[in-house]
């Protein structure tokens, strides 16, 4: 064997293992980017939530949030409360203007998910989706405060969305529906309010 047929294998090995070194450079290049990406560039990467109408009728999540850490960087867990009364059997992650949510059975298995927006009990700031049906405030009085004047405690419209089949004195909600008629109660609920919680009818516009 010549010198130079020893030679070629060598150069062979040799851009071999430098092709190896740039493919290791670039992997750690793109770790590196990942690891340094702001939380706002994080949360823009979230999977929006899409909803899927199956042949029974009942609607379910087929994307969404992966995670309550998707929610933001700066809390863990479940840290809120954001009712007085708090609400028994619930959790809570209040994000922004928004509020998430879980309730649970007495033996601590999921419901619903829960998913909160801020306003007051009027129709002035209840949600226009028809899914926010029930309310809750941030005072033990609500109820009293908002009889005097509809709309004066700070709360949440919310809606419960059903994550297995359940059978609730108002009826059967199926897995992944919306329970349209959560809680329907005087002081709480969409269908309990009238068109005198409008400002421009108390006010006499």
């Amino acid at each position: 064997m010549t010198e130079g047929e020893i030679q070629q294998p060598r150069e062979r090995h040799l851009g071999l293992i430098i092709s190896l070194i740039l493919i290791l450079i670039a992997c750690v290049g793109v770790i590196l980017y990942l690891l340094n990406l702001l939380p706002a560039q994080i949360a823009d990467m979230v999977i929006k939530p899409t909803e899927k109408v199956t042949s029974s009728g009942a609607r379910f999540v087929t994307n969404t949030v992966n995670s309550v850490a998707d929610l933001g960087a700066t809390k863990k867990g479940w840290p809120d409360e954001p009712f007085s009364p708090a609400m028994a059997n619930h959790v809570w992650r209040i994000n922004g203007d928004e509020l998430f949510g879980i309730e649970f059975d007495a033996g601590g298995k999921p419901m619903y998910f829960v998913h909160g927006m801020r306003g007051t009990y009027n129709f002035d700031e209840a949600p226009l989706d028809g899914e926010h049906v029930y309310w809750n405030g941030g005072n033990q009085n609500s109820n009293e405060l908002n009889a005097l004047d509809p709309g004066i405690v700070p709360g949440y419209w919310l809606r419960y969305k059903a994550v297995r089949d359940l059978d609730q004195p108002w009826g059967k909600v199926l897995a992944g529906q919306v329970d349209f008629k959560y809680r329907q109660e005087s002081g709480h609920g969409l269908t309990f309010l009238t068109k005198g919680s409008i400002k421009s009818e108390r006010s006499g516009e």
